[in-house]
């Protein structure tokens, strides 16, 4: 399996793409995408594709004040980007990102209510995978921490009773940030991943990337 993280980098994080990628390669990573929300201005993305033994791709992620620009935003950068990731924080934002099927991963890590039921049903029907980012179980303390965790055990219950493909991130935004695979695997199943599931969501990713590179024309229909 190839384990990819997805991350920030400079300008919306604090170290360039090259750093980042020198890093994950030490903790053992196969590839990092890098998910800003504005790619295009990812500083110095051809130093870190130089970087041996590791894969670098840009991908982006997506945020919008409503559903209408949201789905704007996204419609936009499908063609452009291999991942397309979507950080939704209300109601509105989780609804509109699971009936959109160019919506590759929802990220539901820092929501602090739960996923509903339509939502999910939603996010079977277009084959929209959910993320779980991990990093306030990393900083978080005490009630908070607790509250954060029920909220994420809910959604990890619905995803398995919806059968939704699952992605697990760190939230990394500098080097520091970074988490070896081995530690997001515990870190997971603190949350209540069993292990087969945290194998699949460090894949699912570079699955993606894969799937999102080849030409198709239709549900299911591959042009060769």
């Amino acid at each position: 399996m190839s384990f990819y993280e997805c991350l920030k980098a400079f300008p919306e994080g604090s170290d360039s793409p090259s750093r980042l990628a020198l890093t994950a390669k030490r903790l053992g990573w196969q590839g990092i995408i890098i998910c800003n929300e504005e790619p295009r201005s990812v500083f110095q993305i051809k130093a870190a594709e130089k970087v041996r033994g590791i894969g670098v791709a840009v991908g982006a992620e997506v945020t919008a004040q409503n559903a209408r620009a949201l789905h704007s935003r996204v419609f936009a950068l499908r063609a452009r980007y291999p991942l397309i990731t979507v950080r939704g924080e209300t109601d509105e934002l989780i609804k509109a990102a699971c009936e959109d099927a160019n919506v590759d991963v929802l990220m539901l890590g820092q929501v602090w209510r739960p996923l509903g039921i339509a939502q999910a049903r939603a996010a079977e029907q277009n084959q929209i995978a959910i993320g779980f980012d991990l990093s306030p179980l990393i900083r978080l303390r005490g009630s908070s921490r607790s509250r954060w965790m029920e909220v994420a055990k809910r959604n990890l219950e619905l995803a398995r009773k919806f059968h939704l493909a699952l992605a697990i991130t760190a939230g990394v935004r500098s080097h520091l940030d970074l988490r070896s695979p081995r530690d997001l695997v515990a870190l997971s199943e603190v949350v209540g991943f069993e292990p087969s599931e945290v194998d699949e969501a460090l894949n699912l990713p570079a699955r993606l990337l894969e799937l999102n590179k080849r030409s198709w024309i239709g549900p299911g229909m591959e042009l060769l």
